[in-house]
């Protein structure tokens, strides 16, 4: 969609080769895109089988300290029994008190039977506190594991806002550039070009004005904004950045046309662009200001156009052309 987008809005103006770099940049976020998604997707199904589990492993918790509470309630129970009645256990009582032989033979024997019954509570407790050990450290474990696929989830969808604001600004500044860039074929003004000023924009044609010290103006002075986007004149490689007190900070574009560009009076140049650095046409190098002997001024800036690198010549009709 991005492509057809760009494609309707410069039929005639970035190339094939333009084109093909958009697309692949616009696939290679996508693909990066859906794979942090799709990792999304996996970590929140992984998380959804955790919590079950821990839903599970909770109730059995409960379930189990309920019964180690009923079995060793009864166990204290039995040995509160035993301690108040623990002279009728002795089988020579027993005896005595009983009715004869066979009563106390019974008598021991629902005695032995009660023991065993106390054993195997005991047992039972035993093994119930054993689970519940083992299931609480189970829960502990799956506890921590769910604590971490959590923070994997958070790293996850951050790292995909991260990749989504930059590739919304990519298409932006994609969109943005292109729909500046214009073709150009007029004589030695041949290939791609933007204009070099963000609107709102004012410019007349002062070439060869008088200037102080008897000089006479070699540009184009632009007037806009303090702090107004500068764009690339045409696709090309950053040939020098200066300040000096004449032109204050100013920097030379060397186009793939074979000419050269001065900029001059800026305020700074734009994050990322550096002596060699190759731009293209309505790409962002600086921002407008009144350095140099614009100070007080107001602001503006002073573009040159210089054929094949050498003599300046008039640019109005250049940026007229594009802006």
């Amino acid at each position: 969609m991005l492509v057809v987008v760009l494609a309707a809005l410069v039929p005639a103006v970035a190339s094939a080769q333009n084109l093909e770099d958009v697309e692949r940049q616009r696939k290679n976020l996508e693909a990066d895109l859906d794979a942090l998604v799709r990792e999304q997707e996996d970590l929140a199904a992984q998380i959804a089988l955790v919590e079950d589990e821990l839903g599970h492993l909770e109730q059995r918790a409960g379930e189990l300290t309920a019964e180690v509470e009923r079995v060793n309630a009864a166990l204290i129970e039995r040995a509160r029994s035993v301690y108040k009645n623990g002279f009728d256990q002795n089988p020579l009582a027993l005896l005595i008190t009983s009715g004869g032989p066979r009563d106390a033979i019974d008598k021991a024997s629902m005695l032995e039977t009660l023991a065993r019954r106390d054993d195997a509570q005991l047992e039972t407790a035993i093994a119930l506190r054993a689970q519940l050990d083992q299931t609480e450290v189970l829960l502990e474990d799956r506890a921590s594991e769910l604590a971490g696929l959590e923070e994997r989830m958070q790293a996850s969808i951050a790292a995909v806002n991260d990749r989504l604001s930059r590739a919304r600004l990519l298409e932006a500044d994609l969109r943005e550039r292109a729909a500046r860039q214009r073709m150009i074929d007029r004589g030695v003004q041949a290939g791609i070009y933007a204009c070099p000023v963000a609107y709102p924009v004012h410019f007349v044609d002062s070439w060869g004005a008088p200037r102080s010290g008897g000089r006479r103006h070699k540009g184009v002075d632009m007037m806009n904004p303090y702090g107004n986007q500068l764009y690339a004149f045409t696709n090309g490689r950053m040939s020098s950045m200066r300040s000096s007190s004449l032109g204050g900070i100013s920097l030379y574009l060397w186009g793939d046309d074979g000419h050269r560009y001065y900029y001059a009076h800026l305020s700074g140049y734009a994050p990322g662009i550096f002596v060699g650095k190759r731009v293209e046409a309505g790409e962002l190098v600086a921002f407008n200001g009144d350095s140099g002997n614009a100070r007080g001024g107001s602001p503006h800036l002073h573009f040159e156009v210089h054929l094949w690198g050498g003599a300046a010549t008039n640019p109005y009709p250049w940026v007229a052309a594009v802006c």
